[in-house]
Order: structure tokens, then sequence, then C-alpha cells
């Protein structure tokens, strides 16, 4: 850590993002932090690589607000080792995810700190979500459990929390470890059973308060040939039964979804 910040005030939070080429994006999800309600935070983004100008985009951003702080890679290094990076850079004790392309609803950060602050017991908290199709609107809310019951108890491959909406406490990650690169499209999800297997505790909150880019949810056929491998890998590691089986039905519907055959029932809106 540079002089710059060895004397700094320690914010409450710490939010992490990982960006790679997202000029396009990354100007609205960075005023969407800057308008939070609760002002007690740095964000540390950690630029992975980028061809294009997110970089300088950040760096503007920077100049403005001395809470941002900009990080470069200079080759790009994926998202667990970005995100690794990031978590290791975070001063604060309570460590907020966001991504170069999601808004954060202005009330975000002053509700999970809150909650935080009143369930000691919970070690990641993440929130719903508005879900965006692929131009950007709005077509549904969706939920996840949020009770630390319910979301031990998930199935395989059902998600405990959209990944850019947790808040997770630094404690975790000393209890835990970090993300494990080994997962690549899929480290969020082995971090979360990883840290079940070591008796954590999870919650989320019912209101919405990000809005999640889903892009259809149509992906790269590499992209889900990558996520379908490691959800076999984590299936084989945590021994889960039909394991297998489950990874290559999800497979299968991703599929029909790139193929613009299936639409996800979530993307259907009311």
């Amino acid at each position: 850590m540079n002089d710059k910040w060895a004397d700094a005030p320690v914010p409450a939070v710490s939010i992490v993002m990982a960006a790679y080429n997202g000029e396009g994006t990354i100007g609205r999800a960075l005023d969407s932090i800057i308008e939070q309600t609760f002002t007690d935070w740095e964000l540390i983004v950690i630029d992975d690589g980028s061809t294009d100008a997110t970089a300088n985009v950040v760096q503007g951003y920077a100049a403005r607000d001395p809470r941002i702080r900009l990080f470069r890679n200079e080759s790009n290094l994926e998202l667990s080792a970005s995100l690794n990076k990031g978590i290791g850079l975070a001063r604060a004790d309570l460590i907020a995810r966001a991504d170069d392309d999601d808004i954060n609803l202005p009330q975000r950060l002053e509700r999970q700190v809150a909650y935080m602050q009143e369930h000691n017991e919970t070690d990641v908290l993440g929130t719903a979500a508005y879900l965006l199709d692929e131009t950007g609107q709005r077509v549904s809310v969706f939920m996840h459990p949020t009770t630390h019951a319910e979301l031990k108890n998930l199935p395989f491959l059902k998600i405990q929390f959209f990944h850019p909406s947790v808040m997770i406490r630094r404690s975790f990650f000393d209890k835990v470890g970090l993300y494990d690169p080994g997962y690549p499209n899929a480290e969020d999800k082995e971090l979360w059973l990883r840290g079940l297997s070591a008796g954590c505790h999870y919650a989320n909150l019912p209101e919405p308060l990000i809005e999640y880019s889903t892009g259809g949810y149509v992906k790269s056929w590499r992209s889900l040939l990558t996520h379908a491998r490691s959800l076999l890998r984590i299936a084989r590691k945590q021994e889960i039964e039909n394991g297998y089986r489950q990874t290559f039905t999800l497979f299968a519907r991703m599929a029909a979804v790139n193929l613009r055959i299936y639409t996800p029932k979530s993307l259907r809106g009311a």
C-alpha cells in the first residue's frame, strides 16, 4: 500500500470491483457508488488488463473523488485473482462486491451495514436484485432465500447470492480463504460452499438493492464450457450426489438460452 493511503482513516466499508473492458458501463456503476447514502467507503477498482479506456474512465473519477483507488494488472489475470488482489488492498472489516456493469441502488450500503451491525453472526449478506435484460431494461425482481437455514440447504446448482450484491466480513476470508482461481466462472459458488463447510453464516436482504445486468444470460460457448467444467470439479470436491447429472442438465438449459430457444423464467417478466 502506498504512502498516500498508509495514514488515511480506515473506512467502514471497502468496495472491491474487478473491471475488464468496461468503458461503456463502468461510469454508471461508479456513479451509483458515489450516490450511496452511506458515505464512509473506499472503492478499490482492479483494472484487469483492459485493452479499452476503462482505466482512463476510472482515473477520471478517482481524480475527483479520493475514495476511489485504481490498480492495474499488466495482463488479464481473470476474476478470482483480481478480486483477491482487491481484498488484499482493502482496509475495512466489511468488504462489499460490485461489478463494472451493475448499478447499486442508493441505500444498498446503508441497509447492509445496518444489518451487519445488528447481526454479528452473519458472515456474508446479499440482497435481492432487479434483473436487466439485454437492453438494460428491468424485467423482474429476483430474491434468493433470506435465512441461513434456507441458504445452507439449497440444492447444489441453486445460487445463494447475487455475487455483486454481497457484503462480506474480513473474518470470513480469514477463516475460509480467498477465491480459488481453479474454478473460473464458478469461483463464487465454490467459495460459498467452502464457507458453509467451515460453519459460516449467510443471509440475504429481501429488498432489491442492485440492478443486475444479465445480458439475457447469453454467454460465449467457451464461457459455458468453462463454467460447466468448474461445476463438475466442485461436484467432485464436495461429493455432491447427482452433481454430474445436475451440471449436464444446467449446461443443456444454458445452451438452449444461447440458441435462443429458451428464455429463463426470471427474464419473462410479470
